[in-house]
């Protein structure tokens, strides 16, 4: 894909930290912007676009106020307008209840779309013990919901709860959110063996009803439980029986086999209709030996 893209955006101050580290992992064939309100946000990014939302003029957050954020987005969006304009694939990562993540991010998704880009939304829910910032975000999920091609809702409870399963900080995003916005944009990015592009991804998401996405890896000799960890993967509670349509990757090392490849897919797609429309990609890595990691894209849920 031609340089520009592939665009990672993260909005307010969770979101941005998700969004740099997943760029980390990624930052040779896709680009960054960070949209927050704080400035704070933008200091340890030096590769980053930055666009400010300062509400104030005193570098201070726009609190409960998603509004704003929407407003000054419009009126920053001149700033940002090229990246937009070369990007085919945007990945939003953001967190909602708060004024930033609540207004700019939907808008943001809704002008993507408006250039033609494909719009993944990974969307944090904040914890019930926040019940203001709670009711603020699903006031906001729908509008951002409506303005992405697939939205990931992310309860940051049972973020947390697998953080500590994997001795992670889930402020981080415990991994998971990082290693699947890796395991998308490189099967994009990168030619493999056998390919899907942009188009197949389109291709699948048009299905009728929701989609999400899942990721799992595990080493080569036990390749049920890669299956079973993208299935019961934290970024989603949907079920994905009776799925009508599968973008599926499956990247190894040097010495994955033809066995390790129908294995893996045949037993992943073996949970979907019996109708399902399977798009099937494969790829190696010499940094994935001993090692299976399947990204699928799950649609007409």
């Amino acid at each position: 894909m031609h340089q520009g893209a592939l665009l990672i955006v993260g909005v307010g101050g969770l979101g941005s930290l998700w969004a740099e580290r997943a760029h980390s992992r990624c930052s040779a064939f896709s680009d960054l912007l960070l949209i927050d309100a704080d400035e704070n946000t933008f200091n340890g990014s030096p590769e980053a676009h930055c666009l400010h939302l300062d509400a104030s003029g005193e570098a201070k957050g726009a609190a409960a106020l998603p509004m704003l954020a929407k407003h000054r987005l419009n009126e920053g969006i001149k700033e940002i307008q090229p990246l937009i304009d070369k990007a085919e694939l945007v990945v939003i990562l953001t967190c909602l209840g708060g004024g930033v993540g609540s207004g700019a991010a939907s808008e943001f998704a809704r002008l993507a779309r408006e250039s033609d880009c494909m719009v993944v939304s990974i969307v944090g829910f904040p914890f019930a013990e926040q019940p203001i910032r709670y009711q603020l975000a699903e006031e906001s999920f729908p509008e951002l919901f409506n303005n992405s091609n697939v939205c990931i809702k992310v309860s940051l409870e049972r973020l947390s709860w697998q953080s500590k399963e994997r001795k992670l900080d889930w402020k981080k995003g415990a991994g998971w959110i990082e290693e699947l916005v890796e395991g998308l944009l490189s099967t994009l990015a990168k030619v493999g063996k056998i390919n899907l592009d942009l188009m197949d991804f389109r291709t699948i998401v048009e299905h009728p009803g929701e989609a999400t996405i899942l990721v799992g890896s595990g080493p080569t000799n036990s390749l049920s439980e890669v299956v079973k960890t993208a299935l019961q993967s934290p970024l989603s509670d949907l079920n994905v029986d009776g799925a009508k349509g599968c973008w599926i990757q499956v990247e190894g090392g040097p010495d994955m086999t033809i066995y390790h490849l129908n294995t893996v897919t045949e037993e992943f797609v073996s949970m979907l209709d019996s109708d399902c429309q399977v798009l099937l990609g494969a790829r190696s890595s010499d940094k994935m030996i001993g090692r299976i990691r399947v990204v699928a894209v799950v649609s007409g849920l």
